[in-house]
């Protein structure tokens, strides 16, 4: 993992947004790719304790829904545990899927949001033409073949995950390809750029401590705004959601109280809880937001905890079952790369999911609020009119790297 911290400025109309929120009032995919978004990140937190983590659940779930589609048995049962889709039919999820991307990018004019997925399989080597189909008409993904045995064939997937994040996400898939076993190799893309509402004013800028976990503190640049916003006190919490221009997505920050933590927060929430609890009670309150400037990229290996939360059979040569993708196919190897920037302007964020497959051998407040976030934090990007959350965070130091 490599994190760095930088000062160089870069992350559907709202009269459309009644009509939008009722299509998807009763879209349960969202939902459950949410509660499998708090499941991910908390079992990372677990994994990972005290270090600074950002993923893009949405398109590990998209990643996965793909690979799914060609899963049988065992292994498709587990997939769909984990990412909330048991009980819907595939048929059903996938024109789903389709329907959250389409609204994703086609209502948010004002921001720069990209979505993509791609498809290399092994030259010579067929995959199931049913497959295939499906990914291309839900998935809108490029497929194409590829010789995985040449040692250049990575560079062909790390120059798309390059030019799908502007750049962002560099290196994506090496190490992930066998010259010899890997048969097919997905990758999903989510790149997005947006101005807040309000900027943050430069000259509000200012250098202010910020408590780290277990003692100590740095002195690191917070940004200050106040004004109007959707903020709920919670129990254990402070949030408060900072809208991008066009007002649809919006970042969430969640501030633990003091002797509570960003993993409190964390056991709290699920796709329901998220949906049916939490959102409904941000109200517009008049008050002050300190929140420090940061940058954050992460790489993680997803085996490990994808199989702690259930999902074993697929990446296991001896049970695993893609045998609507091919005959004798695994999960080798699954990935994820993600960069965030938050600075007075706005946001930037990128993620790309690899996946390799391979032959087998509350109420508002009565007085202003003041929410100085200057403790490590919980952090979500979520675009409401499809419910969805694209990236999920929690920041212990603004400063590691």
């Amino acid at each position: 993992m490599r994190q760095r911290y930088s000062l160089i400025p870069v992350y559907a109309l709202l009269a459309g947004f009644c009509h939008a929120a009722a299509a998807f009032a009763d879209q349960p995919l969202a939902t459950s790719y949410n509660g499998f978004a708090f499941k991910l990140l908390n079992q990372l937190v677990k994994e990972q304790p005290s270090t600074n983590i950002s993923i893009s659940p949405y398109s590990v779930a998209t990643a996965l829904q793909v690979v799914e589609n060609g899963a049988a048995g065992k292994t498709k049962t587990e997939m769909q545990q984990i990412l909330g889709t048991n009980g819907l039919l595939s048929a059903d999820v996938n024109a789903a899927n389709k329907e959250i991307a389409q609204s994703l990018m086609n209502g948010n004019a004002n921001v720069t949001l990209i979505i993509a997925n791609a498809i290399w399989y092994r030259s010579g080597v067929p995959v199931k033409p049913a497959f295939i189909a499906a990914t291309k008409q839900f998935y809108d993904a490029e497929v194409s073949a590829l010789n995985f045995a040449d040692p250049h064939s990575v560079d062909v997937i790390n120059e798309w995950a390059s030019d799908k994040t502007q750049g962002k996400i560099r290196r994506m898939a090496d190490g992930m390809i066998d010259p010899t076993d890997t048969r097919l190799f997905l990758a999903d893309a989510v790149y997005f750029k947006g101005k807040w509402t309000s900027p943050f004013a430069v000259k509000e800028t200012k250098n202010r401590p910020f408590y780290l976990r277990g003692g100590g503190q740095k002195m690191i640049p917070m940004m200050t705004q106040t004004r109007t916003l959707a903020y709920r006190q919670g129990s254990g919490y402070q949030a408060v959601r900072l809208p991008y221009v066009g007002e649809n997505l919006a970042m969430y920050v969640f501030l633990p109280d003091s002797g509570s933590s960003p993993e409190n927060i964390l056991g709290t929430l699920s796709g329901d809880t998220w949906q049916r609890d939490i959102k409904p009670g941000f109200r517009s309150t008049e008050g002050t937001i300190v929140l420090p400037k940061f940058m954050i990229e992460y790489s993680v290996e997803l085996k490990r905890p994808l199989q702690s939360l259930g999902m074993k059979a697929a990446f296991d040569p001896s049970t695993a079952d893609l045998s609507g993708i091919g005959a004798g196919l695994f999960i080798s190897a699954a990935r994820q790369k993600t960069f965030v920037e938050v600075n007075e302007e706005g946001t930037e964020a990128a993620a790309v999911t690899g996946v390799g497959v391979s032959l087998t051998a509350l109420k508002r407040p009565a007085t202003p609020f003041q929410m100085i976030v200057d403790r490590p934090f919980l952090f979500m990007i979520e675009d409401r009119r499809t419910r969805t959350v694209l990236f999920v965070g929690v920041l212990f130091d603004p400063q590691s790297g």
